[in-house]
Formats: C-alpha cells, sequence, structure tokens
C-alpha cells in the first residue's frame, strides 16, 4: 500500500465516523423533540417534589426543635425530678397554633408521666409507647388516650449530664394539623402528582392526597422495592433535603423520594403516574436513524479491516516476541521502505534495539546493588525479581501479583501480612508511591526486617502501567533502634515501666477495655527515708528491686504490668478479672509478702513496710490521670492512718485537705 492510499483511506474512515455522530445526533434530537412535554412535566413534578420535602424537613426540625427547647428548660427538668405541675403552662404554650399537636408530655426516666400539657394522660401512668431507648421519632401508632393515630417525637431531659427523663410531643397526621396542610393536594398542572410520608414500620401518610393514613399494604410494593433510598444505610441523613433525593421509575409511575434531614426513620416520596409514551411516527422515524447508522458503521468496520489486513505481518511479529527471555533478535523484515508500514517496521526496529540496551543495563544495576529490586508488570500480569532477593528469600515471580496483593504476604506474620495488604491496595488506589518497614521470613528461617519502597508508574492518560520497588536489608539497624527503645521504656534500678511509658500503656488498657473493669494500685514504701538513712542507699536500691521483685510476680503472666514513678512510688495496673474481684486481698498479700523480708547484701534481715491505694475503673473514673491520682490520695490515707495497710478510694478522700505526705518528702 503506498503511503497516498492509506492518506485517502484514513479520509475515508474520518468522514465515516464524522457522518454517524451526525446521525446520532438527530437521533438525540428527535428524541429530545418527542419527549419535551414529558420532560417538562417531569421537571415540574420534581420542583414541586423538592419544595413540598423541605417544607415537610422544616416541619420535623420544628418539632424535634421544641422537644430540644423543652428538654433543656429548667422549669421542665425541675419538674422531672419534684414530680410536680410547675411546667405545665410552658409545655402548653408549645401546642398552640398547630392542631396536629395532640399533647406535649414530660416523663421520668422510666417511663412514667409526669404532666401533660392537654391532661389527656393520667399522671403517675405508664407511657404507653416507652422503650428503654426512646426514639427521636416514633414510627405512626394506635393510641389510647387519643382519638387518632399519631407518632411522637422526645428529647432526653439531662440533669448533670444524667438522664432523668423525657420530653415527647405527640403529633397527629389527621385533618387540620400542619402535617396534613403540608401534604395536602396535588401539584402538578395536569394533577397527577401526590407527595406521602413512610415512617420505619412501613405506615404511609396521605398516599392518596385526601389526608388519610393509610398501612404497607396498601402502597404499591412494585414502588417500595425500587427505593433503594429507603433501605441504604450508606446515605449521608444530615444532608440537605436536595442532596438526599432518589428519582425514577416504577412501573406505570413516576417517583422521587429521600430522607427526611436528621430524622434517620422517615422518608419522603413524591408519585406521579407516568405518560402514554411515544407516538408510532417517532419510533418510525428513530428506526430509520438507527438503520443509517448501523450502515455507516458497517461501511467504517470495512475499510478499517482493510487497513488492519495489510499490518497482519507486522502484528504476527511482534506476538512473536518473547519477552520472557528479554528482547530476542528477531526484527521486523522491512520490504518497502517508502511505504507508512514500512517506516512504521523500520522505527520499530530502532526502538526495540534501544530496549534491549535499556535493559541489559537496568538487570546489570540490579546484579551490582546490595538492594533487592521488583517490577509488576500489570498489562502482562508479570513479575521480575531481581537474583538477589531470590537468594535471600523464598519468592516465587509466576505466583506474585500486586493487583491482589500477593508477593511477600506469604512470608509474613499475619499482622505485618494484613497491613502490606492495605499498604498495598492504598498505593494502587492512590497511584502513588509509599515506603514501609516489615519483618519477612528469609530461606535460613529468620525473620529479617527489610526497608520496603515502591512507585506507580502511569502513562500519560493515568492509567497504571507498572509498579517499581527496591527491599533493603535493615535488620541490623532495625534491631538495634528496637533495643534502645525498649531500654528507653523501663526504669534502670526496678526493671519496671518508667512513670510514661506506664501511663501510655494504661491508657490504651482503658481504650480497650470494653465493659471491663481495670484495677490500679498505688504502692509507696513506708520510712523510705528512714532505710536510706540508717542502712545506705545500696541498701535503698536492695529494698527498690525487693519490692520490684514482689510486684512482678503478682501482675506477670496475669495481663497486667506495673511502673516506678521514681523513689520509693510505685503503680500497677490489674487487668485480670479474678484478681480485680479479689484486688483487696491482693493488695493484703503484697504487704505481707513485703513483711516477711529479705536478706541484704551485708546480711541485715530487712522488713519492708508499704502502704497501697486502690481505684477501679470505671467505677472511679475512666481518665488515666484521675485514675493514678485517685490511687495515690487513698494510699495517703493509709499513710496518714497508720501505715502498712491498703484503702480503697471514696470520693470524700480528694475533698479532705488532710492527704499531704505525711513522711514529708
Amino acid at each position: 500500500m503506498k503511503r497516498t492510499t492509506m492518506k485517502y483511506s484514513l479520509i475515508a474512515v474520518l468522514v465515516i465516523f464524522a457522518i454517524v455522530p451526525a446521525l446520532i445526533v438527530g437521533a438525540v434530537g428527535t428524541l429530545s423533540s418527542i419527549s419535551y412535554n414529558n420532560s417538562v412535566r417531569e421537571s415540574e413534578f420534581q420542583d414541586g417534589s423538592l419544595v413540598r420535602a423541605n417544607s415537610i424537613g422544616t416541619l420535623f426540625a420544628k418539632y424535634t426543635s421544641d422537644a430540644a427547647t423543652l428538654a433543656k428548660l429548667d422549669v421542665v427538668s425541675s419538674a422531672v425530678q419534684s414530680g410536680g405541675s410547675d411546667a405545665n403552662t410552658t409545655i402548653a404554650s408549645f401546642a398552640q397554633g398547630d392542631p396536629g399537636i395532640l399533647d406535649v408530655l414530660i416523663l421520668d426516666a422510666a417511663g412514667v408521666v409526669i404532666d401533660s400539657s392537654l391532661n389527656k394522660v393520667e399522671k403517675g401512668s405508664n407511657f404507653e409507647h416507652f422503650e428503654e431507648t426512646m426514639p427521636a421519632v416514633s414510627a405512626l401508632m394506635q393510641w389510647n388516650n387519643y382519638e387518632t393515630d399519631a407518632f411522637f417525637v422526645s428529647h432526653d431531659i439531662l440533669v448533670d449530664e444524667k438522664k432523668v427523663g423525657y420530653v415527647c410531643v405527640v403529633v397527629s397526621p389527621s385533618e387540620g394539623g400542619l402535617i396534613a396542610k403540608t401534604l395536602s393536594g396535588k401539584y402538578t398542572t395536569d394533577g397527577s402528582a401526590r407527595i406521602a410520608l413512610i415512617d420505619q414500620s412501613g405506615n404511609t401518610i396521605n398516599f392518596m392526597g385526601n389526608g388519610s393514613v393509610m398501612w404497607e399494604s396498601q402502597l404499591d410494593s412494585g414502588i417500595k422495592n425500587k427505593l433503594p433510598v429507603f433501605f441504604d444505610a450508606s446515605v449521608n441523613v444530615t444532608a440537605p433535603v436536595k442532596d438526599n433525593i432518589n428519582n425514577g421509575t416504577a412501573g406505570r409511575y413516576t417517583y422521587s423520594c429521600g430522607i427526611i434531614p436528621n430524622v434517620t426513620s422517615w422518608r419522603w416520596i413524591g408519585i406521579m403516574e407516568g405518560s402514554s409514551g411515544i407516538p408510532l411516527s417517532s419510533l418510525i422515524s428513530l428506526a430509520v436513524l438507527l438503520v443509517l447508522a448501523v450502515v455507516c458503521c458497517l461501511a467504517g468496520f470495512f475499510i478499517i479491516s482493510k487497513i488492519i489486513g495489510n499490518m497482519h505481518d507486522m502484528i504476527k511479529t511482534m506476538n512473536s516476541i518473547d519477552a520472557e527471555e528479554g528482547f530476542s533478535a528477531m526484527r521486523f523484515d522491512v520490504k518497502n521502505n517508502k511505504s507508512e508500514l514500512g517506516s512504521i517496521q523500520s522505527s520499530f526496529n530502532d526502538f526495540l534495539d534501544e530496549v534491549a540496551i535499556n535493559s541489559d543495563r537496568y538487570k546489570t544495576i540490579a546484579k551490582l546493588s546490595d538492594n533487592m529490586l521488583f517490577e509488576w508488570d500489570f498489562h502482562k500480569e508479570r513479575m521480575y525479581i531481581s537474583d538477589n532477593a531470590l537468594q535471600k528469600f523464598d519468592l516465587k515471580p509466576e505466583g506474585a501479583t500486586l493487583s491482589n496483593g500477593r508477593f511477600l504476604d506469604g512470608l509474613m506474620t499475619p499482622e505485618d501480612a494484613d497491613k502490606y495488604k492495605r499498604d498495598i491496595s492504598a498505593m494502587l488506589k492512590g497511584q502513588k508511591g509509599y515506603s514501609a518497614q516489615y519483618q519477612i521470613k528469609s530461606k535460613t528461617g529468620a525473620m529479617v526486617w527489610v526497608s520496603f519502597r515502591a512507585n506507580c508508574v502511569t502513562d500519560r492518560t493515568g492509567e497504571l502501567l507498572r509498579v517499581i520497588g527496591v527491599m533493603t536489608d535493615i535488620d541490623n539497624e532495625k534491631k538495634l533502634e528496637l533495643q534502645l527503645s525498649e531500654r528507653a521504656s523501663f526504669d534502670f534500678l526496678s526493671q519496671l515501666y518508667n512513670r510514661s511509658t506506664f501511663t501510655s500503656m494504661l491508657n490504651t488498657e482503658l481504650d480497650r477495655r470494653g465493659p471491663k473493669k481495670i484495677g490500679v494500685m498505688f504502692l509507696d514504701v513506708d520510712d523510705f527515708k528512714f532505710i536510706n538513712d540508717r542502712y545506705g542507699h545500696s541498701v535503698g536500691d536492695e529494698v527498690i528491686k525487693f519490692v520490684a521483685d514482689t510486684i512482678r510476680k503478682r501482675v506477670d503472666n496475669r495481663g497486667g504490668f506495673a511502673g516506678r514513678f521514681g523513689g520509693d512510688e510505685f503503680v500497677m495496673c490489674i487487668t485480670n478479672q479474678d484478681d480485680i474481684e479479689n484486688a483487696e486481698q491482693m493488695a493484703m498479700d503484697m504487704i505481707d509478702d513485703l513483711f516477711m523480708g529479705y536478706t541484704s547484701s551485708e546480711g541485715i534481715m530487712i522488713n519492708v513496710k508499704a502502704s497501697i491505694g486502690i481505684t477501679y475503673c470505671p467505677d472511679h473514673s475512666t481518665d488515666v490521670n484521675e485514675l493514678i491520682s485517685f490511687s495515690d490520695t487513698a494510699m495517703y490515707f493509709v499513710k496518714k492512718n497508720g501505715k502498712n495497710n491498703y484503702h480503697v478510694y471514696v470520693p470524700e478522700d480528694s475533698e479532705n485537705d488532710e492527704y499531704k505526705d505525711p513522711e514529708g518528702y
């Protein structure tokens, strides 16, 4: 094929691809004109639904705001605590102006009615729809005290951050109320659209547009089954109404629906009967346009096939190049340098030669480097691993793939493998590089620390082509770093955790305790200054070690840990639930063990006395600093009252200014 022939062939292809879009545009224009009336009608329906939905959202916001405002009033909280009717006038004022509000109730924490704005519910009776966790907005339900179905909006009444009761605004959707006025009537020009509310039990309000309450059986199940917004937990329920709209069709209906902001259990739905369809003449015109488009596409396909047929030899040669063995000596057989195909083949031969040189250079660098290299080709799903990596680790290139994280994970601990897969997934998703450190099992069976760095390579359109990475053996440096870190966490003399490490570990234990209790003991050696002054600091150091060993026997292998806060102060964290149940006995046993004493290096029998303060989480506090401070306060109570004993903290200890260190240091 000569250059001119290919040139004109490509021009023909371009002409065809210009005609086809024109036909498509014509078809779209025809359909657009046919559906104009329907689009206007649907736009009117959606706009009207949004207006109604915003009104509904504003109305529910008013009810929840009223309940929240009442719950925060002092007169309401006082009424709950006293059981009186002091708040009756206040709650009655909130029901005025909306005939749909049937009643405003004040309940105590057990659901007993303290007051009723309209006195329709007997005071002292049990609230008939009380739940342990009162919903912010309940479902529509039947009531014994009112003559119509209703729902309630509730809010907790808090005193000193403790729930003492509830405010319940009872609302009816029946005729005359604001809800009925908001839902009433049809709102499109042809009068075919109406709006309804659906609660969490499937009750439908005003579906027929007559202000009546209807049940799930009367709502077309075919419509409800096609409304994913009703059950989609990922929807942002706090977003504005316009951001939570789901439009669509179900059977002969068009619908627009969404979530009422800040009311997670209720939905609104606008429903309009569908149009009659597209006229037959329009369908015929559309069919003609489609036939013309198909004919043009077939013509374009024929011309392109002719061009591709002339390139068959070139494609065959390209498929014969074996990338597994690098770039082979195979090259294109250029028969005509003057043709466009011949020019392409010559250029590609030059490119293959350059790539072969670069490939050899890449492999040489990999052999000379101490770093271990790898490369994952996403198109060919092929992994290259440098020889030094294969010699050190039992890696299998044929089974490796980064698309699902299978590469190093089989040589890692489960924890490191999970972290590695998460890191790889994040890297591929963001198409950026990352670095991390992992432990990998070597061929000798030893776990070796490696630094892992990888980068994504993309084409100009952003499509991922390769991941290139390097692993570096950092085992010696990492182990030295861990040793230094471990030494920095311990008190040198007692070999217990130092203050900062103990506090950090206790804070972590409190965060993950769940429903379990945690005990904290603060131990201080009695008359330690006297021991130092009489026997010398070397014996004092022995006493510190003796106390630390005694504590360690009580917490080691029991899930607990201990630390030295300096001087003769020690703190223990107890997590074993049996030990916590017997914490007082445990403290007494330690006091007895310490008093039995030990023989010093100078042959002197040293009997050690100690005072212990005890606190519990969550009984006394959930804050790490308060738990330690309270146990310290309880310990000073023992110091003040005879020493060599234990004391469980009570709040009165913190209120007494006497609890200062009686030993004066």
